[in-house]
Protein backbone atom coordinates (compact mmCIF):
# COMPACT_ATOMS: atom_id res chain seq x y z
CA UNK A 1 0.00 0.00 0.00
CA UNK A 2 1.16 3.50 -0.84
CA UNK A 3 2.21 6.02 1.77
CA UNK A 4 0.01 9.04 1.14
CA UNK A 5 -0.08 12.69 2.05
CA UNK A 6 -3.42 14.42 1.72
CA UNK A 7 -3.85 18.21 1.64
CA UNK A 8 -7.36 19.52 2.21
CA UNK A 9 -9.81 17.52 4.30
CA UNK A 10 -13.14 19.17 3.65
CA UNK A 11 -16.16 17.08 2.72
CA UNK A 12 -14.68 15.47 -0.41
CA UNK A 13 -11.14 15.19 0.92
CA UNK A 14 -12.30 13.56 4.14
CA UNK A 15 -14.33 11.05 2.13
CA UNK A 16 -11.29 10.17 0.03
CA UNK A 17 -9.10 9.80 3.10
CA UNK A 18 -11.62 7.54 4.82
CA UNK A 19 -11.67 5.34 1.72
CA UNK A 20 -7.87 5.16 1.70
CA UNK A 21 -7.75 4.23 5.38
CA UNK A 22 -10.32 1.49 4.81
CA UNK A 23 -8.02 0.08 2.13
CA UNK A 24 -5.11 -0.02 4.57
CA UNK A 25 -3.10 2.90 3.22
CA UNK A 26 -0.89 5.00 5.49
CA UNK A 27 -2.21 8.56 5.24
CA UNK A 28 -0.97 11.83 6.72
CA UNK A 29 -3.39 14.72 6.38
CA UNK A 30 -3.18 18.50 6.55
CA UNK A 31 -5.94 21.08 6.51
CA UNK A 32 -5.96 24.83 7.03
CA UNK A 33 -8.56 24.30 9.75
CA UNK A 34 -6.75 21.76 11.90
CA UNK A 35 -9.93 20.44 13.56
CA UNK A 36 -11.06 18.99 10.22
CA UNK A 37 -7.81 17.07 9.96
CA UNK A 38 -7.97 15.96 13.59
CA UNK A 39 -11.40 14.43 12.95
CA UNK A 40 -9.64 11.80 10.81
CA UNK A 41 -7.07 10.96 13.47
CA UNK A 42 -9.44 8.54 15.22
CA UNK A 43 -9.75 6.61 11.96
CA UNK A 44 -5.99 6.12 11.73
CA UNK A 45 -4.71 9.17 9.85
CA UNK A 46 -1.65 11.06 10.95
CA UNK A 47 -2.00 14.84 11.21
CA UNK A 48 0.67 17.18 9.86
CA UNK A 49 1.25 20.74 10.99
CA UNK A 50 2.16 22.04 7.52
CA UNK A 51 1.72 21.02 3.88
CA UNK A 52 5.44 20.30 3.75
CA UNK A 53 5.19 17.94 6.71
CA UNK A 54 2.34 16.06 4.99
CA UNK A 55 4.37 15.81 1.78
CA UNK A 56 7.61 14.66 3.35
CA UNK A 57 8.66 11.22 2.14
CA UNK A 58 5.27 10.10 0.76
CA UNK A 59 4.83 8.16 -2.46
CA UNK A 60 1.69 10.07 -3.39
CA UNK A 61 0.45 13.52 -2.46
CA UNK A 62 -3.26 14.16 -3.01
CA UNK A 63 -5.09 17.48 -2.83
CA UNK A 64 -8.68 18.69 -2.64
CA UNK A 65 -8.34 22.45 -2.26
CA UNK A 66 -10.69 25.39 -2.96
CA UNK A 67 -9.15 27.09 -6.02
CA UNK A 68 -6.07 27.80 -8.13
CA UNK A 69 -4.59 30.34 -5.72
CA UNK A 70 -4.68 27.93 -2.80
CA UNK A 71 -3.37 25.02 -4.89
CA UNK A 72 -0.39 27.07 -6.07
CA UNK A 73 0.39 28.36 -2.59
CA UNK A 74 0.12 24.96 -0.94
CA UNK A 75 2.16 23.29 -3.70
CA UNK A 76 4.92 25.86 -3.19
CA UNK A 77 5.05 24.87 0.49
CA UNK A 78 4.98 21.15 -0.25
CA UNK A 79 7.42 20.88 -3.17
CA UNK A 80 10.68 21.19 -1.21
CA UNK A 81 9.71 18.15 0.90
CA UNK A 82 8.63 15.87 -1.96
CA UNK A 83 10.52 12.75 -2.88
CA UNK A 84 11.90 12.88 -6.42
CA UNK A 85 9.66 9.98 -7.47
CA UNK A 86 6.50 11.13 -5.66
CA UNK A 87 3.32 11.59 -7.67
CA UNK A 88 1.13 14.62 -6.96
CA UNK A 89 -2.58 14.19 -7.69
CA UNK A 90 -4.78 17.25 -7.56
CA UNK A 91 -8.51 16.48 -7.25
CA UNK A 92 -9.47 20.15 -6.87
CA UNK A 93 -11.90 21.85 -9.25
CA UNK A 94 -9.69 24.54 -10.75
CA UNK A 95 -9.70 26.76 -13.82
CA UNK A 96 -8.71 25.17 -17.15
CA UNK A 97 -6.16 27.89 -17.94
CA UNK A 98 -4.67 27.85 -14.47
CA UNK A 99 -4.49 24.06 -14.49
CA UNK A 100 -2.86 23.90 -17.93
CA UNK A 101 -0.17 26.32 -16.77
CA UNK A 102 0.31 24.34 -13.54
CA UNK A 103 0.68 21.01 -15.33
CA UNK A 104 3.32 22.48 -17.64
CA UNK A 105 5.14 24.35 -14.87
CA UNK A 106 5.36 21.35 -12.56
CA UNK A 107 6.37 19.03 -15.39
CA UNK A 108 9.22 21.41 -16.25
CA UNK A 109 10.21 21.47 -12.56
CA UNK A 110 10.45 17.68 -12.54
CA UNK A 111 7.33 17.14 -10.41
CA UNK A 112 5.20 14.16 -11.43
CA UNK A 113 1.80 15.85 -11.43
CA UNK A 114 -1.70 14.96 -12.63
CA UNK A 115 -4.93 16.89 -12.44
CA UNK A 116 -7.66 14.45 -11.41
CA UNK A 117 -10.98 16.12 -10.51
CA UNK A 118 -13.95 13.91 -9.80
CA UNK A 119 -17.69 13.55 -10.17
CA UNK A 120 -18.12 12.05 -6.72
CA UNK A 121 -19.94 12.97 -3.53
CA UNK A 122 -18.19 12.50 -0.16
CA UNK A 123 -20.04 9.19 0.33
CA UNK A 124 -19.05 8.06 -3.17
CA UNK A 125 -15.44 8.87 -2.29
CA UNK A 126 -15.70 6.68 0.82
CA UNK A 127 -17.20 3.87 -1.24
CA UNK A 128 -14.81 4.31 -4.21
CA UNK A 129 -17.53 4.83 -6.82
CA UNK A 130 -18.05 7.60 -9.36
CA UNK A 131 -15.85 9.06 -12.10
CA UNK A 132 -12.36 10.51 -11.94
CA UNK A 133 -11.12 12.64 -14.84
CA UNK A 134 -7.36 12.77 -15.40
CA UNK A 135 -5.07 14.97 -17.50
CA UNK A 136 -1.30 15.11 -17.56
CA UNK A 137 1.77 13.21 -18.74
CA UNK A 138 0.96 9.69 -19.90
CA UNK A 139 3.93 8.16 -18.12
CA UNK A 140 2.79 9.63 -14.81
CA UNK A 141 -0.77 8.42 -15.38
CA UNK A 142 0.47 4.91 -16.16
CA UNK A 143 2.42 4.88 -12.89
CA UNK A 144 -0.58 6.11 -10.86
CA UNK A 145 -3.41 4.33 -12.64
CA UNK A 146 -3.71 1.27 -10.42
CA UNK A 147 -3.95 3.38 -7.28
CA UNK A 148 -6.43 5.80 -8.87
CA UNK A 149 -8.64 2.90 -9.90
CA UNK A 150 -8.93 1.91 -6.23
CA UNK A 151 -10.40 5.34 -5.48
CA UNK A 152 -13.32 5.43 -7.91
CA UNK A 153 -15.61 3.45 -10.18
CA UNK A 154 -14.09 4.77 -13.40
CA UNK A 155 -10.84 6.53 -14.22
CA UNK A 156 -11.13 8.47 -17.47
CA UNK A 157 -7.75 9.52 -18.86
CA UNK A 158 -8.25 12.45 -21.23
CA UNK A 159 -4.69 12.85 -22.43
CA UNK A 160 -1.61 14.97 -21.91
CA UNK A 161 -3.28 18.30 -22.65
CA UNK A 162 -3.19 19.84 -19.20
CA UNK A 163 -6.53 21.64 -19.19
CA UNK A 164 -8.86 18.87 -20.37
CA UNK A 165 -9.82 17.35 -17.03
CA UNK A 166 -10.46 20.82 -15.61
CA UNK A 167 -12.54 21.72 -18.68
CA UNK A 168 -14.64 18.58 -18.63
CA UNK A 169 -15.18 18.99 -14.89
CA UNK A 170 -16.71 22.45 -15.26
CA UNK A 171 -18.74 21.27 -18.27
CA UNK A 172 -20.26 18.59 -16.08
CA UNK A 173 -20.79 20.88 -13.11
CA UNK A 174 -22.52 23.42 -15.36
CA UNK A 175 -25.26 20.86 -16.02
CA UNK A 176 -25.69 20.31 -12.29
CA UNK A 177 -26.24 24.03 -11.85
CA UNK A 178 -28.59 24.31 -14.82
CA UNK A 179 -30.64 21.41 -13.45
CA UNK A 180 -30.84 23.01 -10.00
CA UNK A 181 -31.86 26.32 -11.58
CA UNK A 182 -34.43 24.56 -13.74
CA UNK A 183 -35.92 22.87 -10.70
CA UNK A 184 -36.07 26.25 -8.96
CA UNK A 185 -38.03 27.61 -11.94
CA UNK A 186 -40.39 24.63 -11.84
CA UNK A 187 -40.99 25.51 -8.19
CA UNK A 188 -41.68 29.14 -9.16
CA UNK A 189 -44.30 27.99 -11.66
CA UNK A 190 -45.79 25.55 -9.16
CA UNK A 191 -46.06 28.31 -6.54
CA UNK A 192 -47.74 30.57 -9.06
CA UNK A 193 -50.21 27.83 -10.00
CA UNK A 194 -50.91 26.63 -6.47
CA UNK A 195 -49.42 23.15 -6.99
CA UNK A 196 -47.37 21.54 -4.17
CA UNK A 197 -43.67 21.49 -5.02
CA UNK A 198 -43.29 17.74 -4.55
CA UNK A 199 -46.30 17.17 -6.82
CA UNK A 200 -44.72 19.35 -9.51
CA UNK A 201 -41.68 17.06 -9.56
CA UNK A 202 -43.75 13.97 -10.34
CA UNK A 203 -43.74 14.87 -14.05
CA UNK A 204 -40.08 13.83 -14.08
CA UNK A 205 -40.96 10.32 -12.93
CA UNK A 206 -42.37 9.89 -16.44
CA UNK A 207 -40.59 12.54 -18.52
CA UNK A 208 -36.82 12.29 -18.14
CA UNK A 209 -35.09 14.88 -20.34
CA UNK A 210 -31.46 14.00 -19.59
CA UNK A 211 -30.99 12.13 -22.88
CA UNK A 212 -31.56 15.36 -24.79
CA UNK A 213 -28.05 16.49 -23.87
CA UNK A 214 -26.64 13.87 -26.23
CA UNK A 215 -29.26 13.83 -28.99
CA UNK A 216 -29.89 17.56 -29.40
CA UNK A 217 -26.37 18.47 -28.24
CA UNK A 218 -24.70 16.49 -31.03
CA UNK A 219 -26.98 18.13 -33.64
CA UNK A 220 -26.15 21.55 -32.23
CA UNK A 221 -22.41 20.83 -32.29
CA UNK A 222 -22.71 19.99 -36.02
CA UNK A 223 -24.65 23.18 -36.70
CA UNK A 224 -27.71 21.11 -37.65
CA UNK A 225 -30.73 23.17 -36.69
CA UNK A 226 -33.32 21.29 -38.70
CA UNK A 227 -36.39 21.70 -36.50
CA UNK A 228 -37.89 19.10 -34.26
CA UNK A 229 -39.02 21.83 -31.84
CA UNK A 230 -39.19 25.17 -33.63
CA UNK A 231 -37.55 28.06 -31.81
CA UNK A 232 -40.57 30.38 -32.12
CA UNK A 233 -42.79 27.71 -30.56
CA UNK A 234 -40.27 27.14 -27.77
CA UNK A 235 -40.25 30.89 -27.12
CA UNK A 236 -44.04 30.82 -26.86
CA UNK A 237 -43.76 28.08 -24.25
CA UNK A 238 -41.30 30.18 -22.25
CA UNK A 239 -43.87 32.97 -22.24
CA UNK A 240 -46.38 30.53 -20.75
CA UNK A 241 -43.83 29.53 -18.10
CA UNK A 242 -43.07 33.12 -17.12
CA UNK A 243 -46.79 33.85 -16.87
CA UNK A 244 -47.36 30.72 -14.76
CA UNK A 245 -44.81 31.88 -12.19
CA UNK A 246 -47.08 34.85 -11.47
CA UNK A 247 -44.25 37.08 -10.31
CA UNK A 248 -42.30 34.50 -8.30
CA UNK A 249 -38.57 34.94 -9.00
CA UNK A 250 -37.08 32.65 -11.63
CA UNK A 251 -33.46 31.52 -11.89
CA UNK A 252 -32.81 30.69 -15.53
CA UNK A 253 -35.85 30.92 -17.83
CA UNK A 254 -35.78 34.73 -18.23
CA UNK A 255 -32.18 34.52 -19.49
CA UNK A 256 -33.13 31.74 -21.89
CA UNK A 257 -36.01 33.87 -23.18
CA UNK A 258 -33.59 36.71 -23.87
CA UNK A 259 -31.21 34.39 -25.74
CA UNK A 260 -34.12 33.03 -27.80
CA UNK A 261 -35.26 36.56 -28.67
CA UNK A 262 -31.76 37.37 -29.91
CA UNK A 263 -31.63 34.23 -32.08
CA UNK A 264 -35.09 34.89 -33.50
CA UNK A 265 -34.08 38.46 -34.35
CA UNK A 266 -31.16 37.03 -36.34
CA UNK A 267 -33.49 34.91 -38.44
CA UNK A 268 -33.39 31.55 -36.62
CA UNK A 269 -37.04 31.51 -35.55
CA UNK A 270 -38.09 28.65 -37.81
CA UNK A 271 -35.07 26.53 -36.96
CA UNK A 272 -34.72 24.15 -34.02
CA UNK A 273 -34.53 25.62 -30.52
CA UNK A 274 -30.88 24.53 -30.56
CA UNK A 275 -30.27 27.53 -32.80
CA UNK A 276 -29.73 29.59 -29.64
CA UNK A 277 -26.15 28.28 -30.06
CA UNK A 278 -25.88 29.28 -33.73
CA UNK A 279 -23.37 32.07 -33.07
CA UNK A 280 -21.10 29.58 -31.29
CA UNK A 281 -20.98 26.87 -33.96
CA UNK A 282 -20.69 28.91 -37.14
Amino acid sequence: MATVGFLGTGLLGSGMVEGMLRRGETVTVWNRTEAKARALEALGAGVAATPGDAAAGVEQLHMTLPDDVVVDRVMAEAMPRLRADAIVLDHSTTSPRGTEARVARLRDAGVRFLHAPVFMSPQMARDAVGIMLVSGPRAVFDAARADLEKMTGEVWYLGERGDLAASYKIFGNSMLFVIAAGVADVFAMAKGLGIPLTDALTVFSKFQPGGIIKSRGEKMARGDFSPSFELTMARKDIRLMLEAADGHPMAVLPAIAQRMDEAIAKGHGHEDLGAIAADLVQ
